[in-house]
C-alpha cells in the first residue's frame, strides 16, 4: 500500500514528538451543496489554502476543540478539502477522530470526512505548508497559551484568521486580553497581518449576558462574529461521536461569518 492510497495511515512512534501524525481520510463522495469558502490562493501572501483558522485561548476548557471539529465538519460537508491540525499535546481532536471512527455502522471516512494531523510543534507555521498544499481549508486546534505558549504562537504565525472562543462571562472576557497581546507580539513575524475575532460560545438562550458580552468586547476593540454558539447538549456531549445533523446550522452560520470577513481579500467560490 502506497502513501497516496485513500486508506493509508501514517503514524510516528510518539504522539508528542515533532513528527506529524497524519491520518489521511478522504470522503467517499463530495457533498452536493455549494462549497463554502474561497479560491485556492490564501488571504495573505501565501499560495496554498483558501482559508486558515486557528482556535486560540489562554486557558483550556473554552471550546477550542469542539469549535475546531464542528467547523471542520461544516466545511467538509460543503465539499471542501479540509485539514484539521491538532496542535494540542493532549491530542483531544485526534482522540475524538479515533473514537468516532469506531462508531457502529458508520464508515470512518463518514465519521470524520477530512484529514487530521497531530502537530504540536513550535515549527508548525513552517511545516503546515508541506502538509496542506492540496487543502482548501486549514483549521488549527491550538493548545492553551498558558501551558504551551511556543506552540500556540506558531499557530498564530500561520493562520489567516485567529478565532478566540469566549463564553459571555466577565472572567472569560478578561482572559482574552493576553491572547490579543500575543497576537500583537507575533505581528512583526508574519508576512501579512492576521485577522482576529471573538466567537461567543456556550451562550444561554434569551439571556442578556450574550448581548452584554458582545457590547463589552466591542467596547474593548474586538471584532465579534455575528453568530453566537448556544449552550446545547448536542455540543457538550459530542466529543468522540460522529457529528450529528442537529446543531449544524449554527456552525454553517459561523463558517459564513468567517468567509465574509475574508471576502474583501479573497474571491469566494460560487
Amino acid at each position: 500500500m502506497t502513501a497516496d492510497h485513500p486508506q493509508v495511515r501514517l503514524q510516528c512512534c510518539s504522539k508528542y514528538c515533532n513528527t506529524a501524525i497524519l491520518r489521511t481520510v478522504f470522503p467517499s463522495r463530495r457533498a452536493a451543496c455549494p462549497r463554502l469558502p474561497l479560491s485556492r490562493s490564501r488571504c495573505d501572501n501565501a499560495r496554498m489554502t483558501g482559508l486558515s483558522v486557528a482556535l486560540a485561548n489562554l486557558k483550556p476548557g473554552t471550546g477550542k476543540t469542539t469549535s475546531a471539529v464542528w467547523l471542520a465538519h461544516t466545511f467538509a460537508h460543503a465539499g471542501n478539502r479540509v485539514l484539521l491540525v491538532d496542535a494540542d499535546p493532549s491530542g483531544s481532536a485526534l482522540e475524538w477522530s479515533d473514537l468516532a471512527a469506531m462508531y457502529p455502522g458508520l464508515p470512518p471516512e463518514t465519521a470524520f470526512p477530512f484529514r487530521i494531523v497531530a502537530l504540536p510543534s513550535r515549527e508548525m507555521h513552517r511545516r503546515i505548508p508541506e502538509i496542506a498544499h492540496d487543502d482548501d481549508v486549514v483549521i488549527i486546534d491550538a493548545p492553551q497559551m498558558e501551558d504551551h505558549a511556543a506552540i500556540a504562537l506558531s499557530a498564530l504565525r500561520y493562520a489567516d484568521e485567529i478565532l478566540i472562543p469566549c463564553a459571555p462571562s466577565p472572567i472569560e472576557i478578561n482572559r482574552t486580553t493576553p491572547v490579543r497581546e500575543e497576537i500583537d507580539e507575533v505581528e512583526a513575524l508574519r508576512d501579512a497581518p492576521a485577522r482576529s475575532a471573538i466567537l461567543l460560545n456556550r451562550c444561554v438562550a434569551r439571556a442578556n449576558s450574550t448581548g452584554d458580552a458582545r457590547e463589552a468586547l466591542q467596547g474593548l476593540g474586538y471584532d465579534v462574529l455575528e453568530t453566537a454558539v448556544p449552550r446545547l447538549e448536542v455540543y457538550a456531549q459530542s466529543f468522540g461521536m460522529p457529528i450529528p445533523d442537529a446543531g449544524r446550522e449554527v456552525w454553517r452560520r459561523v463558517a459564513r461569518d468567517l468567509i465574509e470577513r475574508c471576502a474583501p481579500l479573497c474571491s469566494v467560490r460560487s
